[in-house]
């Protein structure tokens, strides 16, 4: 382990952005030599919004070892991570058990006792999968202001832009940890909804990853371009791309050489593998850090676990996805699909007409039920079967849904009418 003052002087000469004194949750207090020299660094930046040099920080602080600066940061805040826990530990048993081990002969089971809640407060406090609640870190206040910030610019949007205005003028779309659940009949546009989910992040300048285990590339890319064509104010057929039949190939051509962006990874394999498992789709994730992760056709997404049976396997896949989205701190968007229960057309199928469905409903933060509507080939009725930690003005909305043209789009006026047989059909049913 390299020694106290090399390791400080690394991370104090390397702390150079926002992003890093935002994230470094260290005081001075954990400095076993340079407190100073890290309470300059913070001052200089507070008055006058950017970094002292490496000059201004060694003339400052001669003790500071210059050559440390080549040495690479996360290895650095690494050892220094290990620094201070030594230091906590072995400070924390004089603390409790003196100097000269007095205490423990005084009373060795009250030491005892003082200092294991003392180690485990430590190992709380060093754990970094949990985070104590109030650890008085301003934080939570920062991120608000954050939040509020994002709310003033502009159309005022956090997170990814969705494909329905009633969610969007909540304020907040798809954030980071979401599990989105979609589910309908076959048939009823569950691949098409995909393709517009991934379509309009794209455009908002999201990279997205579209994982598909039901049409290979070729046919999601010419969904593709006709859905992200139409929001860049171009008409393509699907059906004249599909069949070879008459189009405008300048514009097509001049739409492909605009929208050649590394934004947008699509996938319907991946290599070395029969299928496409969950711990595959972990790997591209972490890989490839999307900011929006789509995944068309979940139920025959493989959890790799062996010969357990098919509910558990399913109760696996849905909550492994939910875990999937919090640990990337990433949104992921899923479609499935229902089964021979959801008999109508003209019904959006509920949770308990989808395989294992239970476990999807209760697994996801966001659940949209879909289906067709009479009379209206070129419309969609979409119910928001659950809807966690907010409120929406309705559950039951109409989408226009052309997909010759790629034109979807939620209407905003459009009378729904609620079927007949949705049972037990509440308004403004929010989880």
């Amino acid at each position: 382990m390299a020694s106290y003052e090399y390791i400080e002087s690394a991370l104090i000469l390397n702390l150079d952005t926002k992003e890093k004194i935002r994230d470094f949750k260290y005081g001075a207090k954990d400095f076993a030599k340079h407190g100073d020299a890290y309470n300059f660094l913070n001052d200089y930046f507070d008055k006058y919004g950017r970094f002292p040099s490496k000059e201004d920080l060694c003339d400052n602080y001669p003790t500071l070892d210059g050559s440390a600066y080549s040495s690479n940061f996360d290895y650095s805040l690494e050892e220094f991570k290990q620094h201070v826990l030594e230091r906590t530990i072995l400070s924390s048993i004089r603390e409790k058990v003196g100097r000269d081990g007095s205490r423990v002969k005084e009373n060795p089971k009250k030491v005892l006792s003082d200092l294991m809640v003392k180690l485990i407060d430590i190992d709380v406090d060093f754990d970094e999968d949990v985070q104590a609640y109030d650890d008085g870190n301003l934080s939570r206040l920062d991120d608000y202001k954050e939040r509020t910030r994002i709310r003033e610019m502009g159309e005022g949007l956090m997170g990814v832009r969705t494909s329905f205005s009633s969610i969007n003028t909540q304020g907040v779309g798809w954030m980071p940890g979401d599990l989105v659940a979609a589910f309908a009949r076959p048939t009823i546009g569950k691949t098409w909804l995909c393709v517009h989910a991934a379509a309009t992040a794209v455009v908002q300048g999201k990279r997205t990853l579209l994982v598909s285990s039901e049409m290979p590339i070729k046919a999601i890319n010419m969904r593709m371009d006709v859905v992200l064509g139409r929001m860049l104010n171009y008409n393509f057929s699907h059906r004249n791309l599909r069949y070879g039949e008459p189009i405008n190939e300048v514009e097509y051509q001049r739409f492909l050489e605009e929208s050649n962006t590394k934004s947008l990874l699509v996938c319907d394999h991946i290599a070395g593998e029969m299928g496409i498992s969950l711990n595959a789709i972990a790997g591209l994730i972490r890989k490839h850090n999307p900011e929006f992760v789509v995944i068309d056709g979940v139920y025959l997404i493989s959890v790799s676990q062996g010969s357990k049976q098919a509910w558990e396997q399913s109760h696996m896949l849905f909550y492994g996805l939910k875990n999937l989205a919090t640990s990337t701190n990433t949104p992921i968007l899923v479609s499935t699909q229902a089964n021979r229960d959801a008999s109508s057309m003209f019904r959006p199928p509920k949770a308990n007409e989808v395989a294992f469905g239970d476990a999807l409903i209760r697994a996801s933060d966001v659940a949209i039920s879909m289906c067709k509507v009479k009379d209206a080939e070129d419309k969609r009725l979409v119910q928001f079967q659950k809807y966690r930690d907010g409120y929406l003005h309705k559950d039951l909305t109409a989408m226009h849904w052309d997909i010759n043209y790629g034109d979807i789009k939620e209407l905003e006026d459009y009378p729904v009418e609620i079927p007949n047989d949705m049972e037990g059909f509440t308004n403004n049913r929010n989880f």
